[in-house]
């Protein structure tokens, strides 16, 4: 039997951690029908840490020293494999009687803090993940062992000598849209993450001017983007659904200049059929074959040449064709290495 624990409920808006999880939760029932996912809630007497969370961002959660906020998990009997869904359940999982245990972070927020060194506008996000690595490997070296979704993050664990494994991100669906105005750009994704929104505040200072002398135009979807109010952009908010904003559109843009791990929106856009234009920096998730289909842009004069490249119909389908190959379904890969351990318990 196979079992998940998570602070995190599968319903809800899929975003990064739901996906991540929606995969994990994919996984285990194609390897072991009987899977169960045990969602831990917030006890009531926590109401306090609970807003402290809210006040951080969410980024509170993650840590192992907030465990006192959760319930413990109700489980009559033992498991073969238990799955521990980030550092925020990782205290409470180890309640489980199991003969193997993976602690799944998705992605190192040691290694996130770090690559935030030297980002004026995330002194209070390094503040707040002080120790982060410290906890991170005092939790994981008491699993059997940790998955990751990049190769990046699995380098800098084993450093600290965590049994790490890559398990990349995935999309839960893909069909290939039928192409768009190559003039009209979107980017999808949260603006009050701090990657997002630095990312989305240079590109529009540095980049858009250029753009939108040239009749581009650019859709921004996500919690936030309904503030945005410069000329040739349309800011939507959070949206339901997704998928209509990437029909109208023809090219995806990520002008995200750090953070840990893969980029869920480069792997969503591929996933639909729609080539992509990225921050350098944003490709240092990616595996090789990811990356090799996105067009990147090391600096600003780097748009406006790549997004012009894509005005070729025959660069614009061979690029989306190797994107679309590149991109997983989720579940796939996590229900291989589960069919792997039951073999050998």
């Amino acid at each position: 039997m196979i079992a998940i624990v998570s602070g995190l409920p599968l319903s809800g808006a899929l975003q990064g951690d739901r996906l991540r999880l929606g995969s994990l939760v994919k996984g285990a029932h194609q390897a072991d029908p009987s899977a169960t996912l045990l969602t831990l809630s917030p006890r009531p007497k926590s109401a306090s840490l609970a807003g402290i969370a809210d006040l951080l961002h969410g980024e509170a959660p993650y840590m192992a020293w907030h465990r006192h906020h959760w319930s413990k998990p109700s489980l009559d009997q033992p498991v073969d494999i238990l799955c521990a869904f980030q550092l925020r359940v990782a205290p409470q999982s180890l309640t489980i009687s199991a003969k193997y245990r993976i602690l799944d972070l998705t992605d190192s927020l040691g290694l996130y803090r770090h690559n935030l060194g030297g980002v004026p506008e995330a002194r209070k996000k390094r503040w707040m993940l002080q120790g982060i690595r410290r906890s991170e490997v005092q939790w994981g070296r008491l699993f059997n062992e940790v998955w990751v979704s990049t190769a990046r993050d699995q380098d800098w664990l084993h450093k600290a000598g965590l049994m790490t494994r890559v398990m990349e991100n995935a999309v839960p669906q893909k069909k290939v849209l039928p192409p768009g105005d190559p003039y009209h750009l979107l980017f999808v994704g949260n603006l009050e993450y701090l990657p997002n929104r630095v990312g989305m505040t240079r590109f529009l200072s540095q980049v858009w001017p250029v753009l939108a002398r040239n009749q581009y135009q650019l859709t921004v979807v996500g919690k936030g983007s309904e503030h945005l109010k410069e000329p040739g952009v349309t800011g939507c908010g959070y949206v339901l659904s997704v998928e209509p904003y990437y029909l109208d559109a023809g090219i995806v843009i990520s002008p995200v200049p750090l953070g840990s791990g893969s980029q869920n929106k480069i792997l969503e856009a591929m996933g639909f059929g729609r080539p992509v234009v990225a921050a350098t920096e944003a490709l240092a998730g990616l595996t090789p074959v990811q990356r090799a289909a996105v067009l990147p842009a090391a600096v600003a004069a780097d748009w406006p040449k790549q997004l012009a490249s894509l005005h070729d119909w025959q660069l614009y389908h061979r690029i989306v064709e190797s994107g679309f190959r590149a991109v997983p379904m989720a579940g796939d890969t996590v229900a291989a290495r589960f069919l792997e351990l039951l073999g050998t318990l």
